[in-house]
């Protein structure tokens, strides 16, 4: 295990030391405390850290490993999944086979709400939760290294730089993945680096070859019925963070790149997982077989998780203004569309549209729309 001791989760015996350490980190109950009592915390910011501090010290008493944590987070996240969702549906689930480890690939539009949310529906069903793979440009706080390796998350070193380093930290990655497997765990892993901003959900063919890397000696199709790679596809209604993205889009037009603010994947993360998304699926797809390279691996995964994916009112509303503002692709498709409407705008799409900014509202309109735009490009438009 020391060839991954800096990537891994926490093991059972290092949790008393992280939450000892967490509960009485400043940046930490900073964070919790500006969810809990925001008011408050502006006028006496030092006595709402302490009662914060009291109180998850209090209610994690006894907690000594990681399976203990997870089972007092499940209360928590069922109060959450319960005050931000309208509903959260499966499908899919109960055709996997159970007697074996996953490696589930998902389509990323929420940093910590889609691995959340997965874990949460596994829980409830009985099922073991996975291990999660995390960017490391997400745990530039001592906390947040905490947390993410206290919740079962594994980190990939996006941040290296030399064409040797990246490679090494792929593999080690890569060995992780397999160990972990081997032990019985499952894995969650993003189809390509980041979230998809423009709603267009795409697999990054890097991402399946870096499977195959702690075995480069055996092609990619020997090691699928191993891995039993599974798509999934996660479907918001809302995006909690869909005005921060937007935004984030119009500076990359606007000068080439966008320049972070600090702590804004922290307020990401807790936007998105505080924040309303209303109607919620997760579609879970088949386990992928067959003699397949990388490119057409990463091909079945867009395929699964584009069907998978269902179109809401707002995903509608936001396609129809496209059609009407570009053409193109998108009144090519809008007939089609329209065929596999399963309900009527409610109003809802509009009113958040005339809140963002009129600069990023192109940008807002492709985060909704270009679902079914993508459903089009794959030939998805023809049912429901």
């Amino acid at each position: 295990m020391t060839d991954f001791d800096d990537i891994r989760p926490y093991l059972d015996h290092e949790v008393p030391d992280a939450m000892h350490r967490l509960l009485r980190d400043t940046e930490f109950l900073d964070f919790i405390s500006r969810h809990l009592a925001p008011r408050m915390r502006r006028v006496v910011p030092g006595l709402v850290r302490f009662l914060v501090s009291r109180y998850l010290i209090s209610r994690t008493r006894g907690i000594t490993d990681i399976d203990g944590l997870q089972r007092y987070e499940a209360r928590y996240a069922r109060s959450l999944v319960a005050r931000t969702t309208t509903s959260l549906t499966v499908s899919g689930l109960d055709d996997l086979p159970k007697n074996h480890p996953h490696l589930f690939i998902s389509n990323h539009r929420d940093i910590a709400g889609d691995s959340m949310l997965l874990n949460y529906v596994l829980f409830q069903a009985g099922l073991g939760t996975v291990h999660i793979a995390v960017g490391d440009n997400l745990v530039q706080r001592r906390f947040a290294t905490d947390l993410m390796r206290l919740n079962k998350s594994f980190f990939i070193k996006r941040s290296e730089t030399g064409a040797r380093k990246i490679y090494a930290a792929m593999k080690q990655s890569s060995a992780y993945i397999h160990h972990a497997m081997s032990e019985g765990d499952s894995i969650w892993i993003a189809q390509s680096e980041g979230r998809a901003k423009d709603g267009l959900d795409t697999t990054d063919p890097a991402v399946i070859k870096m499977f195959a890397l702690a075995h480069n000696k055996r092609p990619l199709s020997e090691l699928l019925p191993e891995i039993n790679l599974v798509p999934l596809a996660i479907s918001y209604e809302y995006d909690p963070c869909d005005m921060m993205k937007a935004r984030e889009l119009h500076e990359i037009e606007q000068h080439g790149h966008y320049e972070k603010p600090p702590n804004e994947d922290l307020i990401s993360l807790a936007t998105g997982l505080g924040g309303f998304k209303g109607h919620v699926h997760l579609a879970f797809g088949t386990p992928i077989s067959g003699d397949l390279d990388a490119d057409q691996i990463a091909t079945e995964v867009d395929r699964q998780v584009v069907a998978g994916l269902k179109a809401y009112p707002i995903n509608h509303w936001a396609f129809s203004e496209l059609a009407v503002q570009h053409g193109g692709e998108y009144a090519e498709f809008l007939p089609a569309a329209n065929a596999i409407k399963s309900s009527v705008n409610d109003g809802v799409a509009e009113e958040r549209y005339q809140r963002c900014p009129e600069a990023h509202r192109p940008f807002w309109l492709a985060s909704y729309g270009n679902l079914l735009l993508n459903k089009g490009r794959q030939g998805l438009l023809d049912g429901p």
